[in-house]
């Protein structure tokens, strides 16, 4: 079920329930559910209004509920109802209007062309808003998802994939976080490919900032979605509750770099639980960034050493003919200096000074000897610091 000029005043009454819902303050996914056990949208929001004691109950059972905050909603519910008598619509249909006007749908998942998806899901989201295309369930999916802070190597490989991936005409699902996220789903859309991008905050509440542009193309090329109506700022609490529905849309989950801890290993946990399958891009063992990619090879999950591994894993290798073989890896490099220096670099990045001392050569002799490995695509430079980027 979609918001639409198709759909009929029972589904535009129980969308614009539900989105009322949503909109009130501190009101996140658990709760909404807890709100709609046993009842649908009118009725959840016309027993919360007045105070009835079985849809007090669910709220009550949710973390964090409290008597203030169940006023707070009563209070806003109530006045949401006179306003709605006044102007003669239902509950909510002001909402539906506002997000129309900024070229945003509503979706029931569990009623949309998507639904499958959401059959088996232990989370399903009660309404999703959203902007671009809507899902289309024959568009097999990948998600790829990493670390914010990732290394020149990681860089490459989210490039790569997204790109890979894009030119096997599979969607890439992610976070449009910084850093890996918006990486594999910006050399996507340059690859003229699908994305699907899911985030935690209102579509008119860009977090981060920096991805601004990349908000804009996603939702122009692709598919942007949130569980959050126009206004709701980014909180904390609100990025778990999205990476799993990151994990839900794709049917391989791909973590290109990751930290043993963070936001990645939410949505590996996600996935597990889902039963989706979760792939790894091993790293070197002395980068920060690949100890949880590494800890989960070690824990069983495939390796991803070329875009060929993930659609195997996809069940599609046929889909490998139209994408280049490997990760683009170039030549080795030929001089003996310069493989000394990608040798040190394999450790973690170091300034200039660092690797004379390491290497025991001259600032000269260095400084060649890093121009032509970042010429060959094998190392790059930012803000001082040199890093092994492949």
């Amino acid at each position: 079920m979609t918001a639409g000029a198709s759909a009929s005043s029972k589904e535009r009454a129980e969308l614009g329930a539900l989105a009322a819902l949503c909109s009130l303050p501190h009101m996140g996914p658990a709760r909404v559910r807890a709100l709609l056990t046993g009842r649908d949208a009118p009725e959840a929001i016309d027993q919360l209004r007045a105070g009835r004691a079985a849809a007090l109950a669910e709220l009550r059972s949710c973390r964090g509920v409290d008597e203030t905050l169940i006023a707070t909603w009563r209070r806003q519910i109530a006045s949401a109802f006179e306003h709605a008598a006044i102007d003669g619509h239902p509950v909510g249909a002001d909402l539906l209007a506002a997000h129309a006007r900024e070229g945003i749908w509503l979706s029931v998942p569990g009623r949309s062309d998507a639904a499958e998806i959401w059959e088996s899901d232990p989370e399903p989201p009660a309404l999703l808003f959203g902007q671009g295309s809507v899902i289309d369930p024959q568009v097999r999916r990948v998600g790829v998802v990493g670390t914010r802070r990732c290394t020149a190597y990681g860089r490459t490989v989210a490039q790569q994939l997204g790109s890979g991936l894009a030119a096997a005409g599979v969607a890439v699902v992610s976070g449009l976080a910084t850093g890996i996220d918006g990486i594999a789903q910006r050399a996507a859309l340059d690859a003229d490919g699908s994305v699907i991008g899911i985030v935690g905050s209102g579509l008119d509440q860009v977090y981060p900032a920096s991805n601004r542009t990349l908000w804009a193309d996603v939702a122009r090329h692709g598919t942007l979605l949130s569980e959050y109506p126009l206004g709701r700022r980014a909180a904390q609490w609100q990025f778990p509750a999205r990476n799993r529905i990151v994990a839900a849309l794709c049917e391989v989950l791909v973590v290109v770099e990751s930290g043993s801890a963070g936001g990645s290993m939410y949505t590996v946990d996600a996935a597990a639980e889902r039963d989706r399958p979760v792939m790894a891009v091993p790293g070197p063992i002395t980068s920060a960034a690949s100890a949880g990619t590494n800890r989960l090879l070690a824990e069983g999950c495939a390796p991803v050493c070329d875009v060929a591994d993930v659609l195997a894993a996809l069940g599609e290798p046929g889909r490998g003919d139209a994408v280049p073989n490997g990760l683009g890896l170039p030549a080795a490099p030929a001089e003996p200096l310069d493989q000394r220096v990608l040798d040190e670099l394999s450790a973690g990045p170091r300034t200039l000074d660092e690797m004379a001392l390491l290497t025991g050569t001259s600032l000269g002799e260095l400084a060649s000897s890093l121009g032509r490995l970042q010429l060959s695509g094998w190392a790059s430079e930012a803000g001082g610091w040199w890093e092994k980027a492949r």
